[in-house]
């Protein structure tokens, strides 16, 4: 027989959290807390320790024993931010894991709603290449991921009440689209939808907003509740998605399927990581 307690907890809605330690780790557990609330979902603090990396940094045998009592360590502190978001204790669990952190993370994504990482990534040269864990987590997520740095944006998010969309100029997928609305739903706000033509003309612009408008309309009819404004933004697609994150609470980029490495963030997708303002969130 079926313990009913077991299957009602294996049909909760899940949260992970990617944590290691650092303030935008910390960032990103206070925003995993506000995303498992406003979902009524169960929320799981991950703390994955590369072990192969520590052992070959180090040159020496470790103990597993003290990573794991520092991970716990890393894992408390995290739960006691998100217990101070507002999130009932008894539905976060922590764990610390051995291996590789963006492996295991993706890994346990195929379960999740929603995937956070800190980003790591805070100024100069070192922004230049965002975190590479927060990449690869990006890239490999079945879920979708929200990367959110105390550096860009270090105040609480949530006043703006806009979630931004950004739809590629030949894009006809709609999970990025999806998403958004349902975020935008959840906060009780509206959704910008944008696209950043090629081309700096009038007679592209109208092209352009005309097809933004038919994506959009394909996915709001499941969302009539949703106050939906369309944009064409002129200029580079990184600067101007940059810009835009400035006036939002949440901007949402699709990722695309390389035929050969799968999933992998380009340059448009790693600039805007770099810069974003808000929290980013990444879609497949």
């Amino acid at each position: 027989m079926t313990d009913d307690r077991t299957s009602s907890k294996a049909s909760r809605a899940t949260v992970i959290v990617g944590v290691d330690g650092s303030q935008d780790g910390l960032r990103a557990a206070r925003y995993a807390a506000g995303s498992a609330i406003r979902r009524d979902a169960d929320l799981i603090v991950l703390h994955a320790v590369d072990d192969a990396a520590v052992a070959g940094a180090w040159g020496v045998v470790y103990d597993p024993t003290a990573l794991q009592d520092a991970g716990q360590v890393v894992v408390a502190d995290a739960i006691n931010v998100a217990k101070g978001r507002g999130m009932d204790p008894n539905r976060i669990s922590g764990e610390v894991v051995l291996g590789n952190p963006a492996a295991i993370i993706a890994d346990r994504s195929a379960d999740a709603q929603l995937v956070v990482v800190g980003r790591r990534a805070s100024s100069g040269l070192e922004r230049m290449f965002v975190g590479s864990t927060s990449v690869a987590v990006a890239g490999m997520s079945a879920a979708p991921v929200v990367v959110i740095s105390r550096a860009s944006n270090p105040d609480p998010t949530g006043d703006k009440k806009r979630v931004a969309v950004a739809v590629g100029p030949q894009s006809a997928g709609t999970a990025a689209l999806g998403f958004g609305f349902t975020e935008a739903e959840l906060r009780g706000g509206k959704l910008v939808a944008v696209t950043v033509p090629a081309q700096d003309s009038q007679k592209v612009h109208d092209e352009a907003l005309k097809r933004l408008n038919e994506v959009v309309k394909s996915v709001a009819h499941d969302h009539p509740d949703v106050e939906v404004e369309t944009r064409v933004l002129s200029g580079e697609p990184v600067n101007a998605l940059v810009d835009l994150s400035g006036d939002v609470d949440l901007l949402v980029i699709g990722m695309k399927k390389h035929p050969i490495l799968g999933w992998t963030a380009g340059g448009v997708s790693r600039g805007i990581m770099a810069h974003a303002q808000s929290p980013l969130a990444i879609c497949h």
